[in-house]
């Protein structure tokens, strides 16, 4: 196994959080990055194989595959940085590839998303609304992390994976249009579809009045 396929292999499954780079410092680590200097490459992705992992889990459902999949992912984006033109497009570039391999895996049906255990942190619920955090705010925020998360299964995918980008990983209308390589219409479009439709279902599954107010498109 390389050094890269063993930095990766050992990280995928828990990646650290790590804030994005300044423009010009995220340039320069890829540039070095495709000048062979595998420290540089090892930076980047301990910014962002977070945020794949959690991307492909919501994308597939099954925790297994994404962490094979951010693996993938991370291994083609090294081979292939030569052909990144535009070095600050390296996010929308990387989603880009997991997309492609999560298209390459399931090709026209996406699994259910699953239930997995080891709490916020693992499965990246912690970023959607809850409950307040006293015992009864407790429970209904578990039974509501599990209720969004298999209403966003239930999305058409051009819908999820739009939502998954701007309600679960909070980035900007033009930040998911890059990432898709769509207009910013459409992604407005969607991602207000999207929103309209997690939240009714999820007042279906809890009622009106369980924090959802985050969700208004």
């Amino acid at each position: 196994m390389s050094d890269l396929q063993s930095t990766v292999a050992r990280r995928t499954s828990r990646p650290k959080k790590k804030n994005e780079f300044p423009a010009r410092q995220l340039e320069l680590l890829v540039e070095k990055a495709k000048c062979g200097d595998l420290a540089s490459f090892q930076e980047l992705y301990r910014a962002y194989a977070r945020k794949i992992l959690n991307y492909i889990f919501r994308m597939t459902g099954s925790r297994e595959e994404a962490e094979d999949l951010t693996q993938d992912t991370f291994i083609l984006a090294y081979r292939n940085l030569g052909k990144l033109k535009d070095n600050s497009k390296f996010q929308s570039w990387l989603y880009r590839i997991a997309q492609n391999n999560i298209y390459q895996k399931y090709r026209t049906r996406f699994r259910r998303i699953e239930s997995i255990e080891g709490g916020e942190e693992d499965s990246g619920m912690s970023e959607m609304p809850s409950p307040e955090k006293t015992p009864e705010g407790a429970a209904l925020s578990k039974e509501l992390r599990t209720v969004v998360q298999r209403v966003i299964s239930e999305l058409p995918e051009k819908y999820r994976q739009v939502f998954i980008l701007s309600a679960v990983h909070q980035y900007s209308y033009e930040t998911v249009a890059e990432i898709v390589g769509r207009s910013l219409p459409s992604v407005k479009s969607d991602i207000h579809r999207a929103r309209v439709e997690v939240r009714d279902k999820v007042k279906k599954y809890l009622g009106e009045n369980y924090g959802m107010s985050g969700m208004q498109g």
